[in-house]
């Protein structure tokens, strides 16, 4: 009986924290070899490339069960003064502009009702859905886009405290939520190392890297770039219709 509550307390030890939930850092990034641009424009003054867009368990992901999108953009000053480019909206496919996150919290929370206002409408969301659409119209290769499963490691002396007489419920949600909380916040360190922060100062024939993240926007229909220069503030669409049409969601079948 004593065995039997040892190895019944492991098994819940082991399906809890691998199934905590939460994102989490991967050890090697999904390899992102692009040939090509996703979708692009230009005015007089700025040139503004979308390179890619990473999604859930996609090329170049860096973290799993991520509930967000990181936009990867190149803007290049073409006019003969400075500018300065103040920030970047997505429109998703029910005309809603959508914000960029700063950290995990907001993106996840951004994401969240996102879900919920698609659900009024009838649709389903979910993160990674329908990026067919994008492999093709960047001509991805060398990518290995596939579905990172939950994995965890023990000790042996960690699961072989896992149950106490009947007290396994407690522990098992103790472990699971400090191992959930130390892989949000390594995830969220990363956002905060890797995101664009604005304004971003353009001198003449200038070129940058963006490298901005949103909750989950479902098949956008454009990006609005903001900026300015000496003539005052403009607005730049890029049109994303074809390149990200139908990502993130749920094709169903009557």
């Amino acid at each position: 009986m004593k065995n039997l509550l040892l190895l019944s307390g492991a098994l819940l030890l082991l399906i809890a924290v691998a199934g905590c939930g939460g994102s989490k850092i991967l050890k090697e990034p999904e390899p992102l070899v692009v040939t090509q641009s996703l979708a692009n424009s230009a005015d007089e003054s700025l040139s503004v490339t979308l390179d890619w867009v990473i999604v859930r368990d996609g090329p170049g992901t860096w973290a799993k069960n991520v509930d967000w999108d990181e936009y990867l953009i190149r803007v290049r000053n073409v006019s003969g003064d400075s500018l300065r480019v103040m920030d970047v909206v997505v429109v998703d496919s029910l005309s809603t502009r959508v914000d960029s996150g700063a950290n995990r919290k907001t993106l996840v929370k951004g994401s969240r009702q996102t879900k919920r206002r698609y659900k009024g409408e009838g649709l389903i969301v979910k993160a990674g859905a329908s990026a067919g659409t994008m492999m093709v119209a960047g001509a991805v290769t060398g990518a290995a886009a596939m579905s990172v499963g939950a994995a965890a490691v023990f000790s042996s002396s960690a699961l072989a405290g896992a149950a106490v007489g009947g007290l396994v419920l407690a522990p098992v949600l103790a472990v699971g939520g400090v191992f959930r909380g130390v892989n949000n916040s390594k995830v969220n360190n990363q956002i905060e190392i890797r995101q664009t922060i604005f304004p971003v100062d353009l001198q003449k024939d200038e070129e940058k890297n963006l490298d901005v993240f949103f909750p989950l926007s479902p098949s956008p229909l454009q990006l609005e770039l903001t900026y300015g220069d000496s003539r005052g503030n403009h607005t730049l669409i890029i049109d994303t219709r074809a390149a990200l049409e139908g990502l993130h969601l749920v094709h169903q079948t009557k």
